[in-house]
């Protein structure tokens, strides 16, 4: 018994029994492209129509298959079945040879012999898709995957999994070891056979090499399961690891590049020696030595009904190489007459109105779309609940679902979103203001907001449960906002710990109080907050934040809170914030920090995408457009909605006023004469009317004003007191109060004053409650009455009488003399402060005010160190 020889040097004769080019529709039959009741039969004569008005009145009880027609081989029509020959296969090509084309077939193939409910294709394309742009519209598609980045492919393997955990749970249901079995039964409730198809897989594996792993795990789980694997390569040397080749016993090869490639595909070198110049040449292999050349379906052209004209070559024959004669010419271009749709395009059109005739239910998408760029709240499925605030849709590829999402007040406390501009910050801070407005099933919300950003919360103020929106440059609203936190925590505590209560849903339930209102507080832009609040005085509101944000979950207190960094959070606060939602952010290393993957959030990423839990998101909005316009309009419309349903309006956060007339204050609060309105309770705050008041401020401050309404409130609360003015002015405003009882313009005559004054209030002559006020005392002192001055505010100091006397900051800085007398009581009020003067003038660490911003009349009262920001009143 000798070897055969074969002479690997000789090329295969490709015009022995196989055409040179052969069309699908030729293949399967042209009445297919045109004729839904074509298809349909087909369909019948595979058994694969389990529902509708074509599906046989008894389910046949055998398996179908998956044969399909792809080519023409010498034999005549050339078809392969994945389920028998599989149940995954390889595909072999190099650049030209016909990959796509033969793709095309096979998926064409199939989908015209089986219907929807037998088989589905999965398509993934890493070229760009162009291979499988018609395909895609077939019925039996359920997905096109393209161009896949890191993150999708991680997505994609997790939908795969969940595919397979899905399938699992139903054989184990029906009790059933494989999807053969059940298609034995005659199940309805069978799935159809899933072929995930991928060209470039090499591509793909180089730029993801873990989608090998899920690849193999789809091969190794996906034949008793009905999933199936359609691999196209040009090398797959390096790309098919031995355990997904073990799987791939059915293997086609088209041209190769070289021997090596073709032994690799085939254990043959056969393919490498196809001419180039016949794309769509292939051999497939079934089996240890079952090798079948064929030529592949070509369904990219256009066949007629009618059967073309006979090839035929006519050549002179001569001696050396015969001249071939060329047939003659159409006298109209080929490319001038319009043929119509493909023979592809004809025959996807056909199997989609057979599948629409034949009634056939939509399969179902293991691979679910990428979630839209926008989605509208109002449509969202939700509880209408506070202790649920739905606020956009979630991915979860793992159960192959795409759920709302939603902040959960009661358990997570607190939320931060992290995001660099234009990533959709102020986008989420407004999605939840508007969600708390849906609560008709729960109790009732409140919001207030902190806008240090581009006032984009501004538009939140027309809802009536939105109490007050404040600016970030309005200091004493935002402090007044705080410290009314800081009473409803500390009141509501008390209340709770009575009933036991460790929510507010728990309270309202035990204590019978359903209208007990949550309050979310929006920080938009926090960065600029600590900019704003980690100087001098002010960092103990910083403080103060942290501490409502750690004490306000147990009683119904919130915060969502915008950073632009993420370092924008102090650390304590930080550390009271449960949730966290990661917008696109400007460093990519900042991914890695929060423990999220960097490659989900791009430059392409829409407004409001994030990563929370795990999970991709997509904020919503209200009005269902990325416009701000129309999200404006919607929530217009949505707040009239709210009042006409009876939301009652929430308790704004008031402003002080800038003019306050005296006549509107009452003469007298806490006992004690009325100076003005205090920013912290925007109620009337008075002084005590004795020892020393030091008024202070610059030009323009309203000193004169304050000393104005000084002298007046002290003439309502005792009228019976007796009142002096002294002044360098002749055209002092104060003297037209018409409450004075002797007054003194001028250094001579107020030291004159001053020195009988004294005696008289040193020998008791004056029985009743004196009170002096000196106006512009850094004028009067140096023009020669600083010694009759300073024995006068000697006397009223030790008899309990007042002294009232203005001036700029610098004069009361010496602290000898008639300044550190003046100085006594470090009492006053310091207009316009820079935070200088109040060490200097009363000891007291004031915090400093932008002057810029503030009112005539607005400065701190200071009573022995104790301030408060003040509104003087005008008398």
């Amino acid at each position: 018994m000798l070897a055969p020889v074969v002479d690997a040097g000789v090329p295969v004769d490709d015009a022995s029994d196989l055409p040179r080019a052969v069309s699908l529709l030729t293949l399967t039959g042209t009445d297919l492209a045109g004729s839904e009741q074509a298809v349909i039969e087909k369909w019948s004569e595979s058994r694969s129509i389990l529902t509708g008005p074509y599906a046989p009145a008894v389910l046949p009880r055998k398996p179908g298959n998956l044969r399909a027609i792809v080519g023409q081989s010498s034999q005549g029509t050339f078809s392969v079945d994945i389920r028998t020959d599989g149940p995954h296969a390889l595909v072999g090509g190099t650049t030209g040879a016909g990959k796509s084309e033969l793709l095309q077939a096979w998926i064409l193939g199939m989908a015209a012999a089986h219907s929807p409910q037998r088989v589905t294709f999965l398509l993934v394309d890493y070229k760009g898709g162009s291979a499988f742009r018609d395909c895609v519209k077939l019925p039996h598609t359920v997905g096109l995957v393209t161009d896949l980045s890191p993150h999708l492919v991680r997505r994609a393997l997790a939908s795969l999994a969940a595919e397979l955990h899905h399938r699992e749970h139903l054989l184990a249901r029906h009790k059933a070891k494989d999807l053969v079995e059940l298609e034995r039964r005659g199940e309805v409730d069978a799935p159809p056979s899933l072929i995930i198809v991928v060209d470039e897989f090499a591509a793909l594996v180089q730029e993801v090499p873990e989608f090998v792993d899920g690849v193999v795990n789809v091969a190794q789980r996906g034949r008793s399961l009905g999933l199936h694997l359609i691999l196209a390569t040009q090398r797959p040397a390096g790309v098919i690891k031995d355990n997904l080749r073990a799987n791939t016993n059915l293997r086609m090869a088209l041209r190769m590049a070289d021997e090596n490639d073709s032994d690799d595909v085939l254990g043959s070198k056969e393919a490498a020696f196809f001419d180039p110049s016949l794309p769509g040449r292939a051999v497939s292999k079934t089996g240890p030595g079952r090798l079948v050349p064929f030529q592949t379906g070509y369904a990219g052209g256009w066949t007629s009904d009618v059967p073309p004209p006979p090839d035929m070559k006519v050549e002179t024959l001569t001696f050396g190489r015969g001249v071939e004669w060329e047939p003659p010419q159409s006298e109209v271009a080929d490319d001038v007459v319009d043929l119509g749709p493909t023979d592809i395009q004809r025959l996807v059109g056909t199997i989609g109105r057979a599948a629409r005739v034949a009634q056939l239910p939509r399969p179902r998408k293991p691979w679910l779309p990428d979630l839209r760029p926008v989605y509208d709240l109002a449509t969202l499925p939700t509880q209408r609940r506070d202790d649920e605030l739905v606020f956009g849709v979630a991915d979860d590829p793992d159960r192959q679902a795409q759920p709302e999402t939603a902040f959960r007040p009661d358990k997570e406390g607190n939320i931060a979103i992290y995001g660099t501009s234009g990533s959709g910050k102020s986008v989420f801070l407004r999605s939840m203001a508007v969600a708390a407005g849906y609560t008709v099933r729960g109790g009732p919300c409140q919001v207030y907001g902190l806008d240090f950003g581009n006032r984009g919360l501004a538009m939140l103020e027309a809802l009536p449960h939105v109490g007050s929106i404040i600016p970030g440059g309005d200091h004493e609203r935002v402090i007044r906002l705080l410290r009314t936190l800081r009473a409803t925590i500390d009141e509501r505590a008390t209340r709770y710990s009575a009933v036991s209560a460790a929510t507010i849903t728990d309270y309202r339930r035990l204590a019978g109080r359903p209208d007990e209102p949550r309050v979310l507080v929006l920080i938009d832009n926090m960065t600029a907050f600590r900019q704003a609040y980690e100087v001098g005085g002010r960092f103990q509101w910083l403080d103060l934040l942290a501490g409502l944000a750690a004490d306000g979950r147990p009683v119904g207190v919130h915060f969502v809170i915008a950073s632009d960094q993420r370092t924008g959070l102090p650390t304590n606060l930080a550390a009271a914030v449960q949730g966290r939602v990661i917008l696109r952010m400007s460093n990519v290393d900042d991914y890695s920090v929060f423990g999220v993957p960097g490659d989900v959030l791009t430059m392409a990423s829409p407004p409001g995408r994030g990563l929370m839990a795990g999970s991709e998101v997509q904020v919503a909005v209200l009005g269902g457009s990325s416009d701000v316009t129309v999200q404006a309009a919607a929530i217009e419309a949505f707040a009239d909605a709210t009042r006409k349903a009876g939301v009652s309006q929430a308790p704004p956060i008031e402003s002080l006023a800038e003019e306050i007339p005296l006549g509107d204050l009452p003469a007298e609060f806490g006992g004690r004469p009325v100076l003005g309105v205090a920013s912290s309770s925007l109620e009337p705050h008075g002084f005590d009317p004795k020892g020393t008041f030091v008024i202070t401020g610059p030009s323009g401050s309203g000193r004169t004003t304050a000393v104005a309404a000084t002298a007046a409130g002290l003439y309502r609360f005792s009228s019976a007191s007796a009142l002096y003015l002294m002044t360098p002015r002749r055209g002092s405003e104060l003297l037209d109060l018409g409450i004075w009882t002797e007054t003194a313009v001028g250094a001579g005559p107020a030291s004159a004053l001053a020195v009988r004054l004294a005696e008289e209030i040193d020998e008791g002559r004056i029985t009743r409650p004196v009170a002096v006020f000196v106006e512009r005392i850094d004028d009067l002192a140096p023009a020669g009455a600083e010694n009759a001055l300073t024995t006068l505010a000697k006397a009223c100091v030790d008899n309990d009488q007042l002294v009232v006397a203005d001036g700029e900051a610098a004069f009361f800085s010496s602290n000898f003399g008639l300044q550190a007398l003046l100085k006594t009581s470090r009492s006053g009020l310091a207009l316009h402060p820079d935070g200088n003067e109040g060490l200097s003038v009363f000891k007291a660490n004031l915090p400093a005010l932008n002057r810029a911003e503030l009112p005539p009349g607005r400065g701190f009262v200071i009573e022995k160190g104790r301030f408060e920001l003040l509104q003087v009143a005008k008398p």
